[in-house]
């Protein structure tokens, strides 16, 4: 019985240990956190995971917001740069993935699948053995995706090529299937963006 007992509130000291609220980049320049970004083979949608860890600066167990807009450099020279658009969830399987727009952060590792785009066209898709580093948050790719985010995948992809590669339909095609309605569902987002720092 004492040992039930025992157990019992070894689980509720556990389960009240507190947990802190924190920016990702802050948790990473602060040596809080290990991370590692991969990339899943794709270049649109769910196509980078990162899989992070606390170190003993973290203290607590971490649950991370990632700001949309957060660029991603690629350790290959040859490949596309991505963006961050969301959180998708704690992965669970090869192809499947917990709901979750946090990333919580606990002594073991962990895996999160994120809604990331390429920012590059000329350059090659990322692959499975792309490794990236953590950039800084584009102001207007936060923008950008915002106002993409009720689009379809292929459309918000459009839209990041259109602002950072200034592409056209008919070149982006050539490489990458969009419509023509989200070709312009995209261009109309970037075109709204441009004429507000204009001041149009």
């Amino acid at each position: 019985m004492k040992t039930k007992i025992i157990l019992l509130l070894a689980m509720i000291v556990i389960a009240l240990e507190p947990i802190l609220a924190a920016d990702f980049a802050a948790a990473v320049a602060a040596g809080k956190i290990t991370v590692t970004f991969h990339g899943t083979g794709g270049s649109s949608g769910d196509s980078v995971e990162v899989v992070v860890a606390k170190t003993a600066k973290s203290g607590a167990d971490l649950e991370l917001t990632i700001a949309s807009g957060t660029r991603l450099r690629n350790g290959f020279a040859s490949a596309q740069n991505m963006v961050i658009a969301a959180v998708q969830g704690q992965k669970m399987g090869e192809r499947s993935y917990l709901p979750t727009s946090v990333i919580r952060v606990e002594d073991t590792p962990k895996t999160y699948v994120l809604d990331a785009y390429c920012t590059d066209f000329e350059k090659e898709n990322p692959s499975s053995q792309s490794e990236f580093q953590l950039g800084k948050v584009d102001p207007i790719l936060v923008c950008i995706l915002s106002d993409a985010s009720y689009l379809s995948t292929q459309a918000k992809q459009a839209t990041v090529w259109i602002y950072t590669d200034k592409t056209s339909y008919s070149h982006v095609n050539a490489k990458f299937a969009v419509s023509r309605s989200d070709w312009d569902a995209a261009a109309a987002i970037v075109r709204k963006r441009s004429d507000k720092r204009s001041g149009n």
